[in-house]
């Protein structure tokens, strides 16, 4: 009786909804005495002139192509939806009454619902009818409290029971305990956790593990060693906003990617990352009040993205020069580790940093990349981070601009720094290190037109000095795709620039979208 309940009085509501255009009303025929004239005329008309009246047919219903498709087929579209909407299809005909109950993947989410209450019971309800044997996802997005431990403990054992092979429990408010029998099992390829509290008391059995994501959770060193040592798979984590530790020894052998992602404790934090297997890493997010950031023993390591901030509240200007003399520091110590990566991508606070040091005429780490990205606004405060970065650059062959917004302006340098001077002083540097640039890339250009100066500047300056150039290629901006006739005629005005300017390699050519 309870699976009959699941959209009963929508059924009787729509069926009568849908009949309603297909009915006719003649009241306004008969009342109507004008309406009754016309018919008259008309009728005696039609034995001189063919009747202009076009005449109905009967109402052929459309063919429900939909409906006609395999279960499989039916249950991978079911699947891509979260369970609250799947649920709903039921009500579209008896193929489709129960089909939701096998779906493979049940996602959770907090978007529909109110209170907790409600939340809990649906997923219960769910739960209660679901009939799949195997289940491929199980996700549950929600605002937790104590109270509903013993029920997110059975959405747990579902899951398990079910073989689950991607689990996901996103909370908020409160942390929960993971159950015991969860650090046991041999299915589960992708575990997703936020808010909840890892101990486990024994060994960790995570055989098939591959991907593992942890947010705004406590996590100590040993912890972290159990997860791995248990993890023989594990090829990608990511950590975000996660605290208790200052040291990460990756001892895993298989982690092939690791992403720092965020902290926002009170506490300063001096970050050490150990990690000879890995080959990817990402440091992205906001950071409050880091100290210290250095990768040691990374000899695999290929392809890097610092793309963070460190933030810190300060009242007076004397608060946000020793700021910023700390963030000097913590950028130098990390780029001093990352001389033998050869993919590194430089986020726009970085890039900031490095602008600031450049001005100051503070020396910088040599990288050897050979693929260089550039978050930039292309303001003037980038442009001696820019320079800065192609300086100590010396083997870069491909070189991605990637033109952002941002808000973090360094106003106070206006009062020390001139751009095109200081740009200019470094050119003798440049002409004998541009040696092996082949490949430019821009993204971006377009959108802010006031920053176009800062960019002729740089494009001029790449196409007279890479003597061995061969493409600079300019993406199609967002006023192009948009049709807005004054921006796309400042870009074409700009794009004509740019080609006009002479180029040191023979054979570079500049590739526009149009």
């Amino acid at each position: 009786m309870e699976e009959e309940s699941y959209g009963s009085s929508e059924r009787s509501s729509t069926s009568s909804e849908e009949s309603a255009p297909y009915s006719t009303d003649n009241s306004s025929h008969a009342t109507n005495p004008k309406n009754s004239e016309e018919e008259e005329e008309e009728s005696s008309s039609s034995d001189d002139y063919p009747s202009k009246r076009r005449k109905l047919g009967p109402i052929v219903e459309e063919e429900d192509r939909i409906s006609t498709l395999p279960d499989s087929i039916l249950l991978t579209i079911l699947s891509s939806l979260c369970a609250k909407d799947a649920v709903r299809t039921g009500v579209l005909s008896k193929r489709w009454a129960y089909l939701w109950t096998f779906v493979p993947s049940l996602r959770f989410t907090d978007y529909y619902f109110r209170h907790a209450a409600d939340r809990a019971n649906f997923v219960d309800n769910v739960l209660l009818l679901h009939r799949a044997s195997k289940l491929t996802n199980f996700s549950v997005e929600v605002e937790y409290n104590p109270e509903l431990k013993p029920r997110v403990d059975l959405w747990v054992r579902f899951a398990t029971t079910a073989k689950v092979d991607q689990l996901s429990l996103l909370l908020s408010s409160c942390f929960y305990k993971l159950p015991q029998h969860l650090y046991a099992n041999e299915f589960v390829s992708e575990l997703n956790f936020r808010a909840c509290e890892i101990k486990p008391n024994g060994l960790v059995r995570w055989s098939s593990l591959k991907r593992l994501c942890l947010w705004n959770l406590a996590l100590h060193q040993d912890v972290l060693n159990k997860v791995l040592l248990g993890s023989p798979r594990l090829e990608f984590l990511e950590l975000r906003n996660c605290d208790k530790f200052n040291r990460l020894d990756i001892v895993s052998e298989s982690l092939k990617k690791l992403v720092m992602d965020s902290y926002d404790e009170d506490y300063p934090l001096e970050l050490e990352i150990v990690a000879p297997k890995i080959e990817s890493l990402e440091i992205i997010g906001d950071f409050y009040g880091m100290k210290k950031c250095q990768i040691k023993n990374a000899s695999a390591l290929v392809e890097v993205r610092v793309d963070f901030v460190i933030r810190m509240e300060y009242e007076d200007e004397e608060q946000e020069e020793d700021h910023y003399k700390n963030c000097e520091n913590v950028v130098r110590e990390l780029f001093e580790s990352l001389n033998q990566v050869k993919k590194l991508i430089v986020g726009r606070w970085c890039l900031k940093v490095l602008s600031i040091m450049s001005v100051k005429h503070l020396s910088s780490p040599v990288l050897n990349c050979k693929c260089l990205t550039m978050k930039t606004s292309m303001e003037k405060w980038d442009l001696p981070g820019i320079a800065s970065l192609l300086q100590n650059s010396p083997y870069v062959e491909t070189l991605v601009i990637d033109i952002i917004f941002s808000n973090h302006d360094l106003e106070f340098l206006d009062r020390i720094y001139d751009e095109v001077n200081h740009w200019k002083s470094k050119e003798v540097y440049f002409k004998s290190l541009l040696q092996c640039l082949k490949t430019v890339k821009i993204f971006g250009f377009g959108e802010r037109f006031h920053t176009k100066d800062v960019f002729i500047l740089v494009v001029e300056f790449l196409l007279k000095n890479a003597k061995v150039l061969e493409k600079m290629v300019i993406t199609e901006p967002w006023v192009m795709q948009n049709g807005i006739h004054n921006m796309q005629l400042k870009f074409l005005q700009v794009s004509q620039k740019l080609l006009s300017f002479p180029r040191i390699s023979p054979h570079a050519v500049v590739i526009f979208p149009f």
